[in-house]
């Protein structure tokens, strides 16, 4: 509304705006109810914005004179003794004259009053405006109120609770605000903030300050009753108040806390205290002075058994360098480390740091840290702590450790290059560490730069072990997966899973050599379970690199439906944010927006893209949403552009990948002899061809043969039914092209079982722009008995939504943009579309946009 997002509140909007609508119709009100900053305010002006646009009269009125501000207009159509200031008259009369002025009102058009705050107004106004509502008839008037939470239910009223925001939509506001100074800040942030978005617009910002409603009502507290809160809101979780009496050395018969309850700044539940407003525990720091503060984590330090808790205090306790309470620290991180907790281990690690004794303590712990701070998934804190450890110690095993850690930050980061000078400059000063060798390999995967891909031989490890036989053959794959031959491990029909401390690491490389040795089932299968752990067990810096790979795998196989998932989870997800995520999603969603011939079209960027695995991506993307909507020219100038001037692909991997739509486009627009120049260097290169690329490669040839040799390339393409079952989409893919070459030739009869086993792949798979190619491409005489043909006259006989559904879904949204724009949910939207379909015997997006501009 007014061009404002609100985050989070599109069900809330929705109930807003349907109790503005209803206004058309008669009186309608309702009482907002929620905590200071909930965004109440937020949610009128969005109602207010929407009356507006339906031509409402929108009246504001202010809480500290309510009936005032609702009578202030012209009286003179009221009757002469009503005529009077509101104080001057008694309830029955100030009823009647709201009553007059809310016809006088909507005497034009419906009318919406709002009134913010109306806590504020005194009991006596909200008495006489509820009984005045609950009179109204056939008024076309709606009002919107708004309280805090705490309000006593007004009589008359129908209450609207504003609870917090979801923690995925807490996150994405956070986004929104001040950059916050790492993902261990914006996890506590997110953590103390408690889905209030007033709460994390001051939590975000070290330079916002309280509002002063909140530390006023903390000094208005006896002192007593402010050591125990200051106890209770440094305690982080909620705490035992027995367990906070004693470490506040107060009183057990907890008379203390009754001040602060009894002003509804706390609630005690199950023997625990609760902040009734995040606030008001970020308020009971600011009010005391810092050494109050520190001897208050002391007392908790010495009350806690949590050996996580008590270092945590203690370091807050006692600042500066203090060996006793690193080893402490360290401790506590192994603890967390042992939970898969990273983010606590890595803010332990680093408080274990800065209170080490000497320089070379701290640059081992800051290393640790390192490690744990990637593995958390906080690529931009993972590099300040990289920093500070390198600038405290050359040991080339520190340095060696934090250097790997940064190196996938830098990945994490869309920065290879950095990452790989940094890790690779690490293996090459002497580090040890096994995992700055994979740092280096998967900083040159994501470059794709050759002259990162020629050094990886050089540091394979020298180990004869299963791990080291692993690490050997994922470096080998990356760096040239033309010439790579599998080892035990990772061949076909491998499991490759170690089931050693290693699990992830041994996952994710045998997921990585699977893609590279084009076995997308293995891929995905592997890549998948590495995505669940990770994400389960909170190492999200394990597995953001090989996102990427899990969603493209996923496509080749044909698992379209998880990979929706799979994205939908990593945008949903509070904990992920990182900008290797945000660039490659909208592309990985367009390429299936394009297959499916549904969505709007991507931008291609700007220039050609680099060798980056994800700028190719992005660029890939675009070239299919270009054939997608039948632009050829467009669609070959940027599948062009995967390829070097000289026909070398920009990105080793996925640029061979894309040679059969290189080759369909090139031969559409007269550009046959560019695309076999990059086919035949394609072919030169290929190596130890996989079973996919030689079906690729055919393919190609197949589609930009001009020798009469056509035919011979589709069957070699075609040899294998298996490859049906392993990149099913490009096997279709290549029998659709095959039945119109045939049916080109009037071999209709040859090209009728082509046809419709890949319009049956198409229609499984969800890609129904190419399961209409397939089915136009079939004489009317040499289709599957049955098939629909479209029912023009039926369009009109849909109901006023089916139609409306329809032409959006024709249009090219797809089905989460029509159920956003309808206030429905995806799966609703499905389910008419399903029903549409059948109604107008249409069976693709694009029958339907031919039925409705007909």
């Amino acid at each position: 509304m007014g061009g404002v997002e609100l985050i989070g509140r599109a069900r809330e909007l929705a109930d807003l705006t349907a109790a503005v609508g209803a206004a058309g119709h008669g009186p309608a009100s309702l009482l907002l109810r929620g905590a200071a900053g909930v965004g109440k305010t937020a949610l009128l002006e969005a109602a207010a914005d929407d009356a507006l646009r339906r031509g409402y009269l929108v009246r504001r009125v202010t809480p500290s004179a309510l009936l005032s501000t609702l009578l202030k207009d012209d009286k003179s159509d009221l009757p002469h003794h009503l005529r009077r200031h509101p104080a001057e008259l008694d309830e029955p009369a100030l009823v009647t004259a709201l009553l007059l002025t809310f016809d006088r009102l909507a005497q034009d058009g419906p009318a919406l009053i709002v009134a913010d705050d109306i806590h504020r107004s005194d009991e006596a106004s909200l008495r006489t405006l509820a009984t005045a509502l609950s009179n109204t008839s056939t008024e076309r008037i709606v009002m919107l109120l708004a309280a805090r939470d705490d309000t006593p239910p007004i009589p008359g009223l129908s209450r609207y609770d504003i609870g917090p925001l979801p923690e995925e939509a807490a996150a994405r506001l956070l986004d929104t605000l001040t950059p916050t100074s790492g993902s261990h800040n914006r996890a506590e942030i997110l953590r103390r903030a408690e889905g209030n978005p007033l709460a994390l617009r001051v939590l975000a910002d070290a330079g916002e300050h309280l509002p002063p409603e909140f530390p006023d009502a903390i000094r208005a507290l006896p002192p007593a009753t402010r050591w125990l809160l200051l106890h209770a809101a440094l305690a982080g979780d909620p705490e035992h108040i027995g367990t906070l009496t004693r470490a506040a050395g107060m009183s057990l018969d907890l008379r203390h806390w009754a001040p602060a309850e009894q002003a509804g700044l706390i609630a005690v539940r199950d023997g625990q205290s609760h902040f009734r407003h995040p606030l008001y525990r970020a308020s009971c720091t600011v009010v005391e002075t810092p050494d109050d503060v520190a001897r208050a984590h002391r007392n908790l330090a010495a009350a806690t058994d949590d050996p996580y808790h008590r270092a945590r205090h203690l370091a807050e306790g006692n600042p500066g360098r203090d060996e006793k309470v690193a080893a402490a620290l360290e401790t506590a991180a192994a603890g967390s480390l042992a939970r898969s907790d990273y983010l606590a281990a890595a803010g332990a690690l680093q408080s274990a740091a800065e209170r080490s004794a000497d320089d070379e303590a701290a640059a081992r712990r800051y290393a640790r840290a390192v490690f744990a701070a990637h593995r958390s998934g906080d690529p931009e804190w993972t590099i300040r702590l990289y920093q500070k450890s390198v600038a405290l110690t050359t040991d080339p095993d520190v340095t060696g450790m934090a250097a790997a850690g940064a190196g996938y930050a830098l990945v994490h980061l869309c920065r290879p290059w950095q990452a790989f000078d940094i890790a690779a400059q690490a293996a090459r000063d002497g580090a040890r560490a096994s995992q700055i060798t994979l740092a280096v390999a998967a900083a040159a995967l994501h470059s794709g730069d050759p002259a990162h891909r020629e050094q990886l031989p050089s540091m394979l490890p020298a180990g004869t072990g299963p791990e080291d036989q692993l690490t050997r053959d994922a470096i080998l794959a990356i760096a040239d997966p033309a010439t790579f031959t599998p080892g035990p491990i990772t061949g076909e029909g491998t499991t490759g899973t170690l089931l050693t401390g290693t699990l992830l690491t041994g996952t994710l490389l045998t997921g990585i050599v699977a893609f590279l040795i084009d076995d997308s089932a293995k891929a995905a299968a592997e890549l998948r379970s590495l995505w669940d752990m990770g994400t389960q067990y909170g190492a999200h810096g394990a597995v953001l690199g090989s996102f990427p790979m899990l969603i493209v795998a996923l496509i080749d196989a044909g698992k379209w439906t998880e990979a929706d998932r799979l994205m939908d989870a990593a945008e949903q997800s509070a904990e992920i944010r990182v900008p290797v995520l945000g660039s490659v999603l909208p592309a990985l969603r367009s390429v299936l927006h394009s297959l499916r011939h549904v969505g709007t079209p991507t931008e291609a960027p700007a220039d050609p893209p680099d060798t980056t695995l994800i700028g190719n991506l992005q660029q890939r993307a675009s070239a299919l949403t270009a054939l997608s909507a039948g632009d050829y020219p467009l669609a070959y100038q940027r599948f062009r552009s995967l390829w070097d001037t000289d026909g070398t692909p920009r990105h080793y991997f996925l640029g061979p990948r894309s040679l059969p739509q290189l080759a369909l486009t090139a031969a559409t627009t007269g550009n046959r002899a560019e695309a076999m120049t990059v086919l035949r260097l394609a072919t030169s290169a290929a190596g130890n061809t996989t079973s996919r690329m030689t079906m690729l490669l055919a393919h190609a040839e197949a589609l930009l043969d001009e020798t009469g040799r056509a035919e011979e390339h589709f069957q070699r393409a075609l040899a294998d039914p298996q490859r049906a079952l392993r990149w099913p989409l490009e096997y279709a893919e290549a029998q659709l092209n095959l039945g119109l070459w045939l049916r080109g030739r009037r071999r209709l009869h040859d090209a009728r079982p082509h046809l419709l086993a890949a319009r049956d792949t198409f229609l499984r798979l969800g890609a129904e722009g190419h399961a209409e190619q397939a089915r136009r491409g079939l004489p009317v005489g040499l289709r599957a008995a049955g098939e629909p043909e479209p029912e023009a006259d039926a369009f009109a006989a849909l109901t006023a939504q089916k139609q409306m559904i329809a032409r959006m879904a024709a249009a090219g949204m797809s089905n989460r943009q029509i159920a956003e724009k309808l206030f429905l949910s995806p799966r609703t939207v499905g389910s008419h579309l399903y029903r549409i379909y059948a109604e107008l015997g249409v069976g693709s997006r694009h029958q339907l946009r031919a039925l409705i501009e007909s």
